[in-house]
């Protein structure tokens, strides 16, 4: 059974940023003394929302080259969240299952999606040049599900095409 620390006790926290940072840099962890590293934000400049409810149209922004899809040989430490409908989840599920049964080995849903990423990077080029043709896309409000709905299948298309376009990874 496990016993209760002591009021005046730190709590220990194993995922705590001064413990792990002393074992990547295999040095004694300063019992007491708080971390002074402070684990790393992600910032997002976002554009000050429009006054008027039309779209104004405003110049391409310049597009940096794209970078050829590299194998990674770093950790897997990056997370991404993404919302389903339980019908999608399910799907998704079933395809990913005959997959695993028709390759005879363990396939999980992280392997799928890392191999969508490889396509999509290798696509990039050809992704940016249909999203130019394509123009502006408005994004709906949550609450329209139709019209999320569609945003989500004209962003398809688009994916289509320029995977169509870029061929197979080599």
């Amino acid at each position: 059974m496990a016993r209760r620390a002591p009021d005046d006790e730190k709590p220990f926290r194993p995922l705590d940023v001064s413990i792990l940072s002393s074992v990547v840099q295999h040095a004694p962890e300063e019992r007491g003394v708080a971390a002074s590293i402070e684990p790393p934000r992600k910032v997002i400049d976002l554009p000050a929302p429009p006054t008027s409810l039309r779209p104004v149209p405003q110049p391409l922004p310049t597009i940096a080259p794209a970078v050829t899809a590299v194998p990674s040989m770093y950790r897997l430490e990056q997370e991404r969240r993404i919302l389903f409908t339980r019908e999608e989840c399910q799907a998704l599920d079933r395809m990913i299952i005959n997959l695993a049964v028709r390759l005879r080995t363990q396939v999980k849903v992280s392997h799928v999606f890392r191999a969508l990423t490889m396509l999509l990077l290798h696509a990039e080029t050809q992704i940016d040049q249909r999203a130019g043709e394509r123009g502006t896309l408005v994004r709906p409000s949550n609450g329209d599900l139709a019209a999320l709905h569609q945003f989500d299948r004209e962003i398809a298309q688009i994916l289509a095409h320029a995977l169509r376009d870029a061929g197979p990874p080599r």
